[in-house]
Formats: structure tokens, C-alpha cells, sequence
């Protein structure tokens, strides 16, 4: 009796020497259990969720992120930079430091900028300089005020001169401007989804599998769309220019495209210059009237050519859409036997290319979804099972 006494007194300051058998409870575990109970074999073999390996724990430096952020630093960066060389440039005009808002400012402003480039070489490669860094600043930053700079390079140089210089100007603010929208295409294309897929589809940089090897013999070129759409003018250059750093547009038939397309309007606000210039310059010895000098036949040659630069691409609208979506010129004949326009089927093509990609991405999002809600019930089950 005193042994049996001893014995269970010492098991009180002892450990058991094997591992109890517990039997599982009615209830689910909680979370103030001291001991976590465990799940029979067929529960294990029914409900397993594979997890993936966890890999070694990689310390990223500050300069990865440095790196991944240096395009966009770069583009934020850039602008106020530019813009105080483009007004230290300005500066060093002897002009007034006053943006022309009216054509007697910019009448006031020809002629100080005449009067200098006439001076010697050295002024007139001055303004050239001058005039050629703010026109390139103004189209990379898509800001307005282009067309005075035109009209003002008709007014100060020959109309030739002047429309193969702002057009090459042109198009390298073209250039810089599709350059520095480019580290912006992740934010852009989540604010403008839609306008960026009606641009791809324009572009002929997003084309479904479908249509795809119907397409490829027909499709025209890049840079025979981007000159057709700047020639229609239905689409502002300015998004023209960030729409292709976007989409991500190769740079030669960006600047191709810019060079062709730009040249007829770049004609026309030239040629007005130099109209204005000659109305204003009325020669002493010989004075003349505003309505004789307008009525001369050079005058009205110039008036001819500006009316035929700005009103073909207008009249050709049409023609230049058929080549943008040459798959609407091939059933321009079934349309018309069905006693439709060609103007309808060109618009349903459109259409149909925008409802194609949204269907689509519909499609992956319910897919996601469903992903998702298996995922949660899948947890739920685990959650729930007793332990």
C-alpha cells in the first residue's frame, strides 16, 4: 500500500514516457486549445492543398527600385529642365518677353525677329536656333501655340524654307514626345483603356487570332496609318504622339508617318505667313491697296494652292479611311448589293473590333472570379473541419 502510494506521487513530477492517445472531440478546435489535435488520414487525403515552396528570402536594395522608377524620374524630371532652356533661348532674342496672343502681336513680333534676321548670318542662324529648340520643346510637350510659330517662319522665310524646316522640327518633337509617353504606357493604359484599344486597332498593332491571316496581305504599314490619320485630322496630334510611345509603335514609321502627314498643314500655315508678310509689306514706290495687292496673281496663286493643300485631305476622307481599315474596302460590294453605305460597314468594323476585346476581357475577369470563389471555399472547408 505504500508502495502503490509512492508510485503516484512520483508520476505527479514526472513527464509520461509516451505520447497520450486522445480521442477527437465532438467540437471544432478553437484557438485557446493547449495541444493541436490531428486530422485522420482520409480527411488529410481528401482536403490537400498544395503550397509552394518558399523560396530564400532575397533582400532587395534601394537601387532596384531606383532603377525600375529611373525612366519616369527622368520624364518628371525633364520638363521644368526644358522649359528653362526653352525660356533662357527666348531670352536672348532682343524681343519682348511677351507671348503674342493676337496677329498684331504677332505682326509686332515678325517684324522685330525681321529686322534682326536681316542683320547678318550670325542673327538670322540665331533665330533659326531659337525658333527650332521652342518648336521641338512645344510638340514633345504637346503644348498648343505650333501654328504661330509656323505662320511666323512663313512671315521671317521663304514659304519652302520654312515648310521643310517646321515639318523636320515637327516630327522630332513627334519623336521626343512618343519617347517620353512610353515610360508612362502601365498608367495611361489603365486611365484610357478604351481609347488606347481603338488606337491599336487604327494602328494595326492588335488584331485578333481570327482575322489575323486574313489580315496579314492587306494590312497596311504603320506609317501609311499614322500619315492618314494626321491627315484626316479627326484625331489631335498630340495624342497621336503619345498613343504610339503607348502602343509602342516603332520609331521610324513613327516619325515617317509624322513627316508625310504634317506636310500639307505645315504648307498651308506657312503660305499664310507669307501672305500676311507681303500684305503688310507694301512697297513705297508703288503703293497699292489691300484689295489690289489681294487680287495680284501671285496672291491668288498662293490662295489656290493653300485652298487645294487644306481642303484635299478633307475631300479624300473617305478614301484615306478605306486604307486605314482595308478589311471595310473588301465588303464595300456586299454592302452595296444590300443596298448599304460604305461609310455603315467601315463604322460596324470599328465596332465589332472594340467589342471583340471587351468580350474577351470580360471573359478573363469571370474566369478570375471563378478562380477565386474556389479558392475561398476551399479555405472555408479547411476551416471547418474538426480537428
Amino acid at each position: 500500500m505504500l508502495v502503490l502510494f509512492a508510485s503516484k506521487f512520483l508520476q505527479w513530477f514526472h513527464l509520461p514516457t509516451h505520447a497520450p492517445a486522445w480521442s477527437a472531440p465532438s467540437s471544432p478546435r478553437s484557438s485557446s486549445d493547449d495541444f493541436i489535435l490531428p486530422v485522420s488520414a482520409a480527411t488529410q487525403e481528401a482536403f490537400v492543398v498544395p503550397l509552394p515552396e518558399k523560396g530564400p528570402v532575397r533582400q532587395v536594395h534601394w537601387t532596384h527600385h531606383l532603377s525600375a522608377h529611373t525612366p519616369m524620374l527622368f520624364v518628371i524630371i525633364s520638363l521644368p529642365i526644358s522649359t528653362a532652356i526653352v525660356f533662357y533661348a527666348l531670352s536672348t532674342l532682343p524681343i519682348a518677353m511677351q507671348w503674342p496672343k493676337t496677329l498684331s502681336d504677332l505682326a509686332q513680333l515678325g517684324r522685330d525677329l525681321h529686322g534682326y534676321s536681316q542683320s547678318g548670318p550670325w542673327p538670322l542662324a540665331h533665330v533659326i536656333a531659337v525658333m527650332a529648340i521652342s518648336a521641338v520643346w512645344k510638340h514633345a510637350w504637346s503644348i498648343p501655340g505650333s501654328v504661330l510659330w509656323n505662320v511666323l517662319a512663313g512671315a521671317l522665310f521663304s514659304p519652302a524654307f520654312a515648310t521643310i524646316m517646321l515639318t523636320a522640327l515637327t516630327t522630332m518633337g513627334s519623336a521626343c514626345a512618343t519617347l517620353l509617353a512610353a515610360p508612362l504606357a502601365p498608367f495611361l493604359s489603365y486611365m484610357f483603356p478604351r481609347a488606347l484599344v481603338m488606337t491599336r486597332n487604327a494602328l494595326g498593332q492588335d488584331s485578333s487570332d481570327l482575322d489575323k491571316d486574313d489580315e496579314a496581305s492587306t494590312k497596311s504599314a504603320p506609317w501609311v496609318r499614322l500619315s492618314i490619320l494626321r491627315l484626316i485630322g479627326v484625331v489631335p496630334w498630340s495624342g497621336i504622339n503619345i498613343a504610339c510611345g503607348v502602343c509602342g509603335v516603332s520609331l521610324s514609321d513613327c516619325m515617317l508617318g509624322t513627316f508625310i502627314g504634317c506636310l500639307p498643314w505645315t504648307a498651308v500655315t506657312c503660305q499664310i505667313g507669307d501672305i500676311l508678310q507681303t500684305v503688310a509689306s507694301t512697297p513705297s514706290p508703288t503703293p497699292q491697296t489691300v484689295s489690289s495687292l489681294l487680287t495680284s496673281p501671285e496672291i491668288v496663286l498662293k490662295l489656290v494652292f493653300l485652298s487645294f493643300l487644306s481642303l484635299a485631305p478633307i475631300l479624300g476622307r473617305d478614301y484615306l479611311r478605306t486604307l486605314i481599315a482595308p478589311a471595310a474596302s473588301t465588303s464595300i460590294d456586299a454592302s452595296t448589293v444590300d443596298g448599304r453605305q460604305p461609310g455603315r460597314s467601315w463604322v460596324q468594323e470599328w465596332r465589332k473590333k472594340i467589342r471583340l476585346s471587351s468580350r474577351s476581357r470580360t471573359r478573363e475577369q469571370a474566369q478570375r472570379q471563378a478562380e477565386l470563389d474556389i479558392l475561398v471555399q476551399e479555405k472555408r472547408r479547411l476551416e471547418d473541419l474538426p480537428s
